[in-house]
């Protein structure tokens, strides 16, 4: 009987270093996928800053009507919360930069860079998603090391 018991002991004691060891492994796995996706994603960003234009933070594409002799039209401005765009009279920054109307040349570049800065900053919120997951598995990891 003491000999069954030690057995019985022996063999929960090496079914639990084997789980000990499935759950580490399985462990690394999940932390080597989310570091290849984290990578991955801040790769993308480079890439888009790489290949485009990219609107500055904070800018937003503005509709506004102008009045002329003719009318009233459509015009766009790229409009930041604080003045970054040079002006091309004296120099000076502003909130705007006339787009002119839609469809125009300047207009299609700024929806690009929004675009592009878009993408950025939804990648951003992946990539600190990614970051918090990979602390938490870290963490994790100290419960097998002991």
């Amino acid at each position: 009987m003491v000999r069954d018991t030690t057995s019985r002991i022996v063999s929960i004691n090496f079914m639990s270093k084997n789980q000990k060891l499935i759950a580490t492994e399985d462990l690394h796995k999940r932390i080597d996928k989310v570091v290849s996706m984290k990578e991955r994603l801040e790769r993308e960003v480079v890439g888009i800053h790489e290949s485009n234009q990219v609107a500055p933070p904070g800018c937003r594409i503005a509709r506004y009507l102008a009045k002329g002799r003719k009318g009233v039209y459509w015009y766009y401005k790229l409009q930041s919360t604080t003045p970054i765009f040079q002006t091309r009279c004296d120099g000076k920054l502003s909130k705007y930069k006339h787009l002119g109307k839609a469809g125009s040349q300047a207009y299609m570049d700024a929806i690009k860079q929004m675009t592009a800065r878009t993408k950025i900053e939804a990648l951003d919120r992946s990539i600190e998603a990614l970051k918090q997951g990979l602390k938490d598995l870290v963490e994790e990891t100290s419960k097998y090391n002991k």
